[in-house]
C-alpha cells in the first residue's frame, strides 16, 4: 500500500507540469489569429507531450524496479552486447537529434550476472541524460570495460556538468541538475542507483577531461564476484 501511494504521489509530482503546459499551449494555439503564433504553440505542445511521454516511460521503470520485477532469476549478461542493445533502440533519437555518439571502446566478453530489463533501463537511462545535457554539435561517449578487476560502464557528456556539492543529492527522486530550464537528470538518476543496487554495483559522478561535463561510472561485479 505505501509503495502505491508513493506511485500515486510520483505521477502526481511529475506529471502535473507537463500536462498543465500542454494546455496551456492547446489553448494558445486555438485562440491565435496568427498561423505562425498557433504553430508556434502546437510545437511547444508537442515538446511538452514528448517530455510527458518521456516522465511516464521513467516513472513505470521506477515502479518495477521497486516493485521488485526484477527478483526472478538472474542470467548471465554480456554488457557489449546489451549496450549495442540500447544504441540500437535509441538509434531513432540519437539520428534525430544534434548530438554525436561515440563508443570509445567496447571490451567484448565482460558478463554480469543479473537482470538485462534492469541494466537496459540503468544505460538507457545514462545516455538520455547525456544527450539531453550536451550542447548542440555535443559529443557523448560510451565505454564497455574493466575497472580495478571489475566491469564498468562509463558514460561521458561534454554539456555543463554538475558542481560536487550536487552530485550526492541528484539521486533524489526529483532532483535537478544545473539545467533548470529542461527536465533536469529527474527520475532518470534514481532509476540507475535502484538497478545498480539490484547488481551490487556503484554508481559515481564526475568530472570530465578539462573539468567540463559530466562522466558517470558505473562499476559492477563480474560473474562470480562479490558486490563492489
Amino acid at each position: 500500500l505505501e509503495r502505491e501511494r508513493r506511485f500515486s504521489a510520483d505521477v502526481a509530482h511529475e506529471l502535473r507540469t507537463p500536462l498543465a503546459s500542454t494546455m496551456i499551449n492547446l489553448e494558445n494555439a486555438l485562440a491565435s489569429a496568427r498561423p505562425d503564433e498557433a504553430q508556434a504553440a502546437l510545437q511547444a505542445a508537442r515538446e511538452c507531450l514528448v517530455s510527458l511521454a518521456r516522465r511516464t516511460e521513467q516513472l513505470l521503470a521506477l515502479a518495477r524496479l521497486e516493485a521488485g520485477a526484477a527478483s526472478g532469476p538472474r542470467a548471465r549478461i554480456d554488457l557489449a552486447a546489451l549496450a549495442l542493445d540500447v544504441v540500437e533502440e535509441l538509434s531513432p533519437v540519437i539520428a534525430r537529434g544534434n548530438v554525436e555518439l561515440a563508443i570509445d571502446h567496447l571490451e567484448e566478453g565482460l558478463t554480469v550476472e543479473g537482470y538485462a530489463t534492469a541494466l537496459g533501463a540503468l544505460l538507457r537511462n545514462l545516455l538520455d541524460n547525456a544527450f539531453r545535457h550536451a550542447p548542440r554539435g555535443g559529443l557523448v561517449t560510451l565505454s564497455v570495460g574493466r575497472r580495478d578487476g571489475h566491469a564498468m560502464l562509463q558514460v561521458l557528456d561534454d554539456g555543463p556538468g554538475i558542481p560536487p556539492e550536487r552530485r550526492a543529492r541528484l539521486f533524489g527522486r526529483f532532483e535537478r541538475g544545473s539545467d533548470t530550464q529542461g527536465d533536469g537528470y529527474g527520475l532518470g538518476l534514481s532509476i540507475v542507483q535502484r538497478a545498480a543496487e539490484l547488481h551490487g554495483a556503484s554508481v559515481e559522478l564526475l568530472e570530465g577531461p578539462g573539468g567540463r561535463g559530466l562522466r558517470v561510472v558505473v562499476t559492477l561485479p563480474l560473474s562470480g564476484q562479490p558486490p563492489v
